[in-house]
């Protein structure tokens, strides 16, 4: 074998030694591979077992076959058949065999197959389907997959100043009903993933951090989820609460919704043509006032006439009165919102109209509730953006997985994905 062909295969160990014959395809466990023959030789330095230096006392003494798997090449399963020598040593009467840098000692795949499976398992496919591609078993990827996760190590010194926590669902058999993530709000980058949301569960893991570490959080960002303001108190007592920017826009519009569909559904015998108006025209009454088109006017099918995005508003808003009253009290609240005056937004909260269903009163006023985190999250830029982003990419790791029995399993495939295991090696 030449130079080139030892490049292209990877067997670029020195005391490889191949015939001229070296390549020969049989099947081997139901499958056709293509199976390189070598011998490994050479002289050793020193006695592995009783550590002698070797001055002539350690003679070859026969030799025996082991096989190793290589990378897959050219779509082919590919196996080494090496014959290795053994040597006797006289001083100590013992007996070892040559060993190769390409593979690992009682291992039967070579090092660089390995590697192709570590970094397979830090893509987004499934583990059986990385078995069938480096015709291994899907245990023997659990196996390395285990092995990468145990780099990781949760460095008990340290936690960033802006911290976003949210849940997510991993599966049922985890012991609350939703798994936690924490992500470090500087870097974008994942921190942990907990088994259990609960907040003597988070205060125990927390608290597991050294004192400077805790007092170095300023900022905690999350959702309007009641418990995790408690964890400012016990656990973070630097930090300020700043509510997620989304989901207070995502409440206002949700409101806003179910009072239309409560109009719309109201109409239906009586009205079915503002009934059809109301449902295709949804997205419209959620969009900011101030962005509506008020000059480009097209041809609307529901009217029999050329209309603008605002035409259509006000003639949605002339069907119900309670339906513009409410329209109007999240559009005030949006514009507060959208150039963050915090006071203006609470005061509006205050002057809520009589004339609106005490359901919908209910719903804004829960804002009351999280009035500091609000605050904060119009004075300050941080949001939970990435940690959403992040739930979105759990989500696909799950489903393309179809599933997880394992939360462990899970949580270490997620560690993988995001390089948090080979950061730390």
């Amino acid at each position: 074998m030449d130079k080139n062909t030892r490049l292209l295969l990877g067997l670029t160990d020195k005391n490889l030694r191949f015939e001229e014959n070296w390549l020969e395809q049989r099947p081997v466990k139901g499958v056709q591979a293509q199976v390189i023959k070598a011998k490994l030789t050479y002289s050793p330095t020193h006695c592995e077992k009783c550590g002698s230096l070797n001055h002539g006392q350690i003679i070859k003494n026969g030799s025996h076959t082991t096989t190793a798997q290589l990378p897959v090449f050219n779509e082919r399963f590919t196996l080494l058949e090496l014959k290795r020598t053994r040597f006797l040593c006289h001083k100590c009467g013992a007996t070892f065999h040559a060993h190769t840098e390409l593979i690992e000692e009682h291992h039967h795949l070579s090092k660089q197959l390995q590697y192709q499976i570590m970094l397979d398992l830090k893509k987004n496919v499934s583990r059986k389907m990385i078995a069938q591609k480096h015709f291994v078993s899907d245990i023997t990827v659990l196996r390395m997959m285990e092995r990468l996760s145990k780099n990781y190590r949760t460095n008990w010194n340290f936690l960033p100043k802006i911290l976003c926590i949210d849940e997510f669902k991993s599966m049922k058999s985890c012991q609350g009903s939703m798994s936690f993530i924490c992500v470090d709000g500087e870097r974008n980058q994942l921190l942990e993933v907990l088994e259990d949301r609960r907040l003597y569960k988070l205060t125990a893991h927390f608290m597991r951090f050294t004192r400077e570490a805790r007092l170095h959080v300023a900022y905690l960002v999350t959702d309007m989820n009641a418990s995790y303001h408690q964890l400012l108190r016990t656990v973070f007592p630097n930090a300020q609460l700043v509510t997620d920017r989304f989901h207070i826009v995502q409440q206002m519009n949700r409101t806003l919704n179910q009072l239309r569909i409560q109009t719309m559904n109201r109409l239906k015998s009586s009205e079915p043509k503002q009934y059809r108006r109301l449902k295709r025209y949804w997205k419209l009454l959620l969009k900011d006032s101030d962005k509506l088109d008020i000059n480009c006017r097209a041809y609307q099918s529901l009217f029999k006439r050329p209309l603008s995005q605002q035409d259509i508003v006000d003639e949605l808003l002339h069907y119900d009165d309670v339906l513009r009253t409410g329209y109007d009290t999240v559009q005030y609240l949006k514009y507060a919102f959208s150039h963050r005056e915090h006071t203006l937004f609470f005061e509006y909260l205050q002057q809520l109209d009589n004339q609106l269903p005490h359901w919908f009163k209910k719903k804004l006023l829960f804002f009351n509730k999280y009035k500091e985190g609000i605050k904060n999250s119009f004075r300050f830029p941080y949001s939970n953006g990435i940690t959403e982003g992040l739930n979105n990419k759990l989500k696909i790791i799950k489903r393309v997985a179809y599933g997880y029995r394992n939360f462990y399993h899970f949580r270490s495939r997620i560690y993988i994905i995001q390089g948090l295991t080979f950061s730390q090696q």
